[in-house]
C-alpha cells in the first residue's frame, strides 16, 4: 500500500490580522504536496456553481453573491493549538461544536480540519472521521457541518510516525 504524506507548513507571509486588532497563524495542513484547501475546493466548486445558478434564477445578484464558485474552498487553516501536540484534534478527538445534535450525529465523532474565514470557527467549519491504528493514521467520511451529506474528498492515509512527527513540529 501506497501511503499519504502530510506536510505541515508555517508561512508568517500567511498571519491572518483582524481588521479591529489580533489575528493568528494559519497551519497549512498538505496531502501529498497540495493544500487541503485546493483539494477541497476542487470538490465543492461544481455544488458551490449550482447554488449560485440556482440564487440568481431566484433573483439575487452577482454583486451580493460575488464571483460564480467564489465560496468553494473558502476556508482557513486551523491555528497551532489545533494542529500541534500535545492537542489531539488531527489524532481523532471529535470536535466539540457548540450545536445541538442528537447524541448519535455521526458529526459528533469527527475532528476538525478546516475553520471559517471569519474567525469564528463553528461559523463555517470542515470536520473527517480521523482513525488512528498502531501503524497509520487515516481521514475520510470528510464533511462540511452546515450541509447534508458527505463530500467526495479522496481518503488519505498517513504512515502514523510520519505524521505524529508533523504534528510535533513547532
Amino acid at each position: 500500500m501506497i501511503l499519504d504524506q502530510l506536510e505541515i507548513r508555517v508561512d508568517s507571509a500567511h498571519y491572518i490580522r483582524w481588521p479591529g486588532g489580533g489575528g493568528f497563524q494559519p497551519i497549512e495542513l498538505r496531502v501529498n504536496g497540495r493544500g487541503l484547501i485546493d483539494l477541497v475546493r476542487e470538490v465543492e466548486l461544481p455544488h458551490a456553481q449550482s447554488e449560485y445558478d440556482r440564487r440568481i434564477a431566484a433573483g439575487e445578484t452577482a454583486e451580493e453573491l460575488g464571483p460564480r464558485g467564489a465560496l468553494a474552498g473558502s476556508y482557513l487553516y486551523l491555528s497551532g493549538c489545533d494542529v500541534f501536540l500535545p492537542s489531539r484534534n488531527l489524532l481523532g478527538e471529535p470536535y466539540r461544536h457548540g450545536f445541538g445534535t442528537e447524541p448519535d450525529d455521526p458529526r459528533n465523532r469527527k475532528s476538525l480540519l478546516l475553520q471559517c474565514t471569519c474567525g469564528i470557527t463553528d461559523c463555517w467549519f470542515l470536520l473527517a472521521t480521523i482513525t488512528v491504528t498502531e501503524d497509520t493514521v487515516a481521514w475520510s467520511d470528510f464533511c462540511q457541518f452546515h450541509r447534508n451529506g458527505s463530500y467526495d474528498v479522496r481518503p488519505s492515509v498517513f504512515d502514523r510516525r510520519q505524521y505524529e512527527a508533523q504534528l510535533a513540529k513547532t
